[in-house]
């Protein structure tokens, strides 16, 4: 849980490892202070001696210490998403630079901090202790199959929205996914199953997450048809409306939800039109709460990304600065979401932006 600045409102156990993660940090810093020994000066090298044995702060996923006006963070969890909370933490302690460790997502990491006017260093962290500066990792655009992209006219057909997404085209129904295509893969000439264009082929399943789809599957047989998806489509879309009672169905992807009613009504963003956008980075999992994006024309022409966010994320900025990268560049970069979620702490983090972004608060979701 998350309060509302932006940081863990439950005080943190100190776990194995949370205690694994302080040493690791510790004996980064060392190791740091030994190969540098010759090159700082007496006083730079007693504040390193001295602060290295000093215990880090536990915050979210990650263990950090400021050293000489420099916070060495090291992240334990949720890799990609950990640069924003690093910042807040780091600008909280009074900070001038972020040394960031991670043993994952270091290269994503690394591309998403080129976006701050901030010194920062990514840093690639294995098991064996080895740390390397990241390089900024390139995205890859992965594109839809032609017989994925058959089923779009099916998923309209149903009057679901079709969403395509790192390669994957799905059906949502008001920000909800419904259904999404898959790929099938069968045994090969060795019996082996592995994927190929001779032994796999595309399907649609239906429902709300993987766990629902292959229990439609189990109800209601491999092939989905029109008929199945229109009523899950019918179902969802009556949860999914203002003044609706508290169901699963409106409490999951809510951000998206919001994406949907603006992408609607554009001018409550002041654009002339919004469209859906891929994410920066794909999502795992339906339940995940994860900001998504659109892009569009405001009303003075100017190009714009829109990034929507339910609930106070610490990590907001730093995924719509990505987003804003991956989708373009020169657009102005718009957050848009509930009034009480906009906070100090993040608009701060937008402060460190080397191109501006803006807020808008919307109360259009409970």
């Amino acid at each position: 849980m998350t309060n509302k600045d932006g940081h863990g409102s439950h005080a943190s156990v100190d776990s194995h490892g949370s205690r694994m993660a302080k040493m690791r940090l510790r004996a980064i810093i060392g190791a740091h202070a030994s190969d540098a020994s010759a090159a700082v000066s007496s006083e730079s090298s007693e504040s390193f001696g001295v602060l290295a044995k000093t215990e880090p702060s536990e915050f979210g996923v990650a263990v950090g210490l400021v050293v000489d006006d420099v916070a060495w963070v090291l992240i334990t969890d949720r890799y990609v998403r950990s640069l924003g909370p690093a910042l807040m933490w780091a600008l909280r302690n009074k900070a001038k630079a972020l040394k960031l460790f991670s043993p994952e997502g270091a290269g994503d990491l690394a591309r998403i901090a080129t976006h701050f006017d901030f010194a920062i260093e990514v840093f690639d962290f294995d098991v064996a202790g080895a740390a390397r500066v990241a390089a900024p990792k390139i995205v890859e655009k992965i594109e839809i199959s032609v017989a994925d992209e058959k089923f779009a006219e099916f998923i309209r057909s149903a009057s679901a929205d079709v969403v395509r997404e790192h390669g994957v085209i799905s059906g949502e129904v008001c920000g909800l996914e419904v259904c999404r295509v898959v790929r099938t893969v069968g045994a090969g000439a060795n019996g082996d199953r592995v994927a190929s264009e001779a032994n796999s082929a595309s399907e649609l399943e239906i429902g709300v997450g993987a766990h629902d789809r292959e229990t439609f599957k189990l109800l209601h047989g491999q092939t989905a048809t029109a008929d199945s998806l229109r009523k899950v489509v019918a179902e969802v879309a009556a949860r999914r409306v203002a003044g609706a009672q508290v169901h699963p169905l409106n409490q999951l992807a809510r951000e998206r939800m919001l994406r949907h009613l603006v992408c609607r009504s554009p001018q409550l963003v002041g654009a002339k039109n919004l469209q859906a956008a891929q994410p920066p980075i794909a999502r795992t999992n339906l339940k995940d709460v994860v900001p998504c994006c659109a892009v569009g024309e405001a009303e003075t022409g100017e190009k714009i990304v829109v990034v929507f966010s339910v609930g106070v994320d610490p990590d907001v900025v730093s995924y719509g600065a990505d987003a804003r990268g991956q989708l373009n560049s020169s657009a102005e970069l718009i957050f848009m979401m509930p009034t009480r979620d906009i906070v100090p702490a993040v608009e701060r983090v937008a402060q460190m932006l080397r191109r501006p972004a803006r807020f808008i608060g919307l109360d259009a979701i409970a």
